[in-house]
């Protein structure tokens, strides 16, 4: 009896040792891999990005997931706003296996007003959205994303980015789908001289020019 509970105590005691050795191993993978590279990423951006900047993005032909964000000081488009969080919007792309077609679905992580393909007005988009890579062809979806929406559902400071998708033949001559994201607006703009701790700008304007605000009408 005593030699089976001292046999037991040394496979807990292996187990234990496997999985601090196994948590060990990703700690270190993430300081001398994962790390450095976000932070290469964030320091390679210092300003905010500006109206008609754009972002293409190519799934692998190997690939059947692939993941797209948009952030604050990280992601693959990274806004430098302080109303933004990190991974503010979450687009997830699954690729058909035999077809050039994607389903997206994205998840909002803060406030998002969205007009979808052949949509007239914006409306306060839902945890998730759904939309078909078909419904992207020549057609455009619209996102407004701010820190709040006001109690009506506008948005009174705001980055809109547009989505759209378009084929194009690949280097072996394979016709593929590119997504492209558009800074489209920036309302009112950004107030470059108020950085904060995180190295984030405010939304702000010079105070010498005037501007009239107009909304798009908001469906609840």
């Amino acid at each position: 009896m005593f030699a089976i509970i001292i046999q037991n105590s040394a496979l807990y005691l292996l187990g234990f040792i496997f999985l601090i050795s196994i948590a060990g191993i990703l700690l270190v993978l993430y300081n001398q891999i994962f790390k450095p590279y976000i932070d290469l990423k964030v320091s390679e951006i210092e300003t905010p990005p500006n109206t008609g900047d754009e972002f293409v993005f190519v799934m692998s032909e190997l690939e059947r997931f692939a993941t797209y964000t948009v952030g604050a000081n990280t992601g693959d488009i990274i806004t430098k706003c302080a109303a933004i969080s990190e991974g503010h919007l979450n687009f997830q792309f699954k690729k058909d296996p035999k077809h050039e077609n994607y389903q997206i679905s994205i998840k909002r992580e803060g406030a998002v007003l969205i007009k979808p393909p052949r949509m007239n007005i914006f409306s306060k988009m839902p945890a998730t959205e759904k939309i078909e890579s078909h419904e992207l062809i020549g057609k455009s979806a619209f996102f407004r994303i701010s820190d709040k929406v006001t109690k009506d559902g506008r948005m009174i400071d705001y980055i809109e980015i547009s989505l759209t998708a378009k084929f194009f033949f690949d280097k072996i001559g394979s016709e593929r789908l590119k997504f492209i994201f558009v800074i489209n607006k920036i309302h009112p703009g950004f107030n470059l001289k108020n950085k904060n701790s995180k190295d984030l700008f405010s939304f702000g304007k010079d105070p010498s020019i005037k501007e009239t605000v107009e909304f798009d009408a908001v469906e609840d």
